[in-house]
């Protein structure tokens, strides 16, 4: 079934924003944004290191609070949120934000997968924690401050959609979030008031391809002249980057997506690239989906409304 329908949401002038990953990117970008543009509202800025969250980079002031947060330490995300609720007794957005990229071949990963696991361990694992919070936040302690609900936003990818050659591990941590989240959002009760929402960007004019990148080295040799040596010569080409979405631009973005007084969808694509290659991706899936009906229909029960009412 579809997630229990949901009232708009309205953002309080005085808003609390807990964002991870604020040290470059879109996560520094919504966090400058919002304590410019919106300068009533809260910012909780995190970073592993916060030394990096320094001024000019983000402002100070007294609606700025910059915490050092490991989304892959459980203790450091109940400290992080635990100093919020001290200093303004409440959150009203979550960004999942925090992650990296590795790129390589899927097969030459050294045994035991370290890299690909403590990747999932940022992109997935991280965010699953945070959001596990935010629900206790958003439903028990807000209504104490008369605020009710929130809403968390992950920050995926069109990589959370379709995949592409090179970056196997990456498009499964961002998969994995969206399935996560798309199944909270059914297990929420209404009258809770919280939204989740899949923010799915294209490219975007950050350190994707340097400080958040990371290679599976060494390289397979069976994979030579493959699309993986296309896809690394793509993303090493800051050049082709220019085409791509700005960071603030991501971050006006996804406060219309709060902000706007509207009902906030489970997804939303970001940049004509993602609109253009998910509808792609999901003209296609239909196409396979038609062409196969009869073989899919040919099995089980053809009554299946007590499964499609409870799965959607």
């Amino acid at each position: 079934m579809e997630a229990p329908a949901l009232k708009p949401y309205y953002l309080p002038a005085d808003a609390v924003w807990f964002i991870t990953g604020c040290s470059s990117g879109i996560g520094q970008s919504l966090a400058q944004h919002i304590a410019v543009t919106f300068p009533t509202q809260r910012v909780v800025a995190t970073a592993r290191n916060v030394a990096s969250l320094a001024a000019p980079e983000l402002p100070d002031g007294p609606n700025i609070l910059k915490l050092a947060l490991d989304v892959t330490s459980p203790p450091s995300i109940s400290a992080a949120f635990d100093e919020t609720l001290a200093r303004y007794g409440r959150v009203d957005v979550v960004v999942n934000n925090a992650g990296y990229s590795l790129m390589g071949d899927a097969e030459a990963s050294p045994v035991g997968n370290a890299d690909a696991r403590a990747l999932l361990d940022t992109n997935f694992w991280g965010a699953v924690d945070v959001t596990k919070r935010a629900l206790n936040i958003f439903r028990d302690s807000n209504p104490k401050t008369g605020q009710i609900g929130g809403v968390i936003l992950n920050v995926s990818s069109m990589g959370g959609v379709l995949g592409s050659p090179g970056s196997a591990y990456y498009h499964a941590s961002k998969f994995a979030l969206e399935g996560f989240a798309e199944s909270v959002s059914k297990e929420l009760k209404p009258e809770w008031g919280i939204h989740i929402c899949n923010v799915e960007p294209g490219g975007v004019q950050t350190k994707y391809a340097t400080s958040s990148l990371r290679l599976i080295e060494p390289r397979h040799p069976a994979y030579a002249g493959g699309l993986t040596d296309a896809m690394l010569g793509f993303i090493n080409n800051r050049e082709l980057h220019k085409v791509f979405a700005r960071p603030e631009d991501i971050a006006v973005a996804m406060c219309e997506i709060v902000g706007g007084g509207k009902e906030i969808p489970m997804r939303v694509s970001l940049g004509s690239d993602s609109y253009g290659l998910i509808k792609q991706k999901l003209e296609k899936q239909m196409e396979d989906l038609e062409k196969y009906k009869e073989l899919s229909c040919s099995m089980g029960d053809p009554k299946l409304d007590h499964v499609t009412n409870l799965v959607g």
